[in-house]
């Protein structure tokens, strides 16, 4: 499996990965306060699945300054 193959969505505060696992972020995703997985593969060991979320939360996260540096570059 993939672990970074994750696509973000900035607008929902979510990324999906590619075996429909979903986190959702709650508060700014620059600096989450929490997070809701959804849709966790089966078979994962709870290694796998705290694996799957860092890099889910890091795709989050790197998207979310990438977007946040091209707005204040722009000003």
């Amino acid at each position: 499996m993939d672990f970074d193959a994750w696509k973000v969505d900035l607008k929902s505060k979510s990324a999906f990965h590619e075996t429909g696992c979903r986190i959702t972020v709650e508060g700014n995703p620059r600096q989450p306060m929490g997070l809701i997985p959804t849709n966790f593969p089966a078979g994962l060991t709870a290694v796998e699945e705290a694996r799957l979320l860092r890099c889910g939360m890091k795709a989050i996260v790197s998207k979310a300054r990438e977007e946040h540096m091209k707005t204040v570059g722009s000003l």
